[in-house]
């Protein structure tokens, strides 16, 4: 096992090799960039070896989660800074730091969660689908966490394992972060949200945060293996949506209240 695992790790490496040759067909403003995001998509593997291993290390000794959210916040900081993003946040003031929340956003890239993780003062549980597991020491770290993993193909399943795990999540005062739509957006448009975080937060009473992120998809879009590094990001976090006393039967309405909400503040073109 050990040696399959480290032999993902290599088949790993030699990936981000393959993406670091891509980026030479890959247009960029000017020369330097393109070196950047060589070094980072180098950096930003090597920083998840590290990490990652640590995190497993201190979670099996602690038998604990908390070393992921400590070292989550670290890694994602890192990721940001070595990708030069400048996130602005907006609406800090519509949330306690140890409230808990749903929060529903929309979903761009895989800059999403780096910089959501690394600019808001909140604990953080996102909904992971399985296959991320596959992923040699993320993966490894992923199992060992508290986030919560299903598996796409099952979705009675997966709704299953959402309430329960999440509410167990919530009980100890964090909160959950569900992507509207279920996955990125091929074209930077903020497209039909899905039922599954406006659902649980109707059966757990939780306010729901409607959440915007700009400007990260150029960093990333999806398809694409080539970081373009160098830009700006803005988050918003709307105001809460009570959710205690609503009946579950205007959930269409309050999905498509929220959806408004984060198209509302999106900036497309960022």
């Amino acid at each position: 096992m050990l040696r399959a695992g480290w032999g993902r790790v290599g088949a790993a490496w030699q990936t981000g090799m393959q993406q670091v040759g891509e980026i030479a067909s890959v247009g960029f403003q000017n020369p330097l960039q393109r070196l950047w995001g060589a070094a980072a998509s180098l950096l930003i593997l090597a920083y998840t070896i590290v990490l990652g291993l640590l995190c497993i290390g201190m979670m099996l000794l602690t038998r604990k989660g908390w070393p992921a959210d400590v070292l989550g916040k670290v890694w994602c900081r890192w990721i940001v800074k070595t990708c030069g993003i400048q996130i602005e946040v907006k609406g800090l003031e519509n949330v306690d730091p140890k409230g808990r929340y749903v929060l529903i956003s929309n979903h761009l890239s895989n800059f999403d969660i780096w910089c959501t993780i690394a600019a808001l003062p909140l604990t953080i549980r996102f909904v992971a689908k399985k296959e991320l597991l596959r992923v040699p020491v993320f993966g490894w770290a992923l199992a060992l966490s508290d986030h919560i993993v299903i598996d796409r193909s099952k979705p009675q399943e997966a709704v299953e394992i959402i309430n329960r795990k999440a509410k167990e999540e919530v009980q100890r005062g964090f909160c959950v972060l569900f992507y509207g739509e279920g996955t990125r957006s091929p074209d930077g448009k903020v497209h039909r949200f899905k039922k599954g975080g406006v659902m649980f937060a109707l059966a757990a009473g939780l306010p729901i945060v409607p959440v915007s992120i700009s400007g990260t998809r150029k960093f990333l879009p999806k398809g694409s293996r080539v970081i373009r590094p160098g830009g700006k990001v803005r988050i918003v976090l709307d105001r809460p949506i009570p959710t205690q006393g609503v009946p579950l039967d205007e959930r269409d309405a309050l999905n498509g209240r929220v959806r408004q909400i984060v198209i509302r503040n999106y900036v497309e073109n960022l």
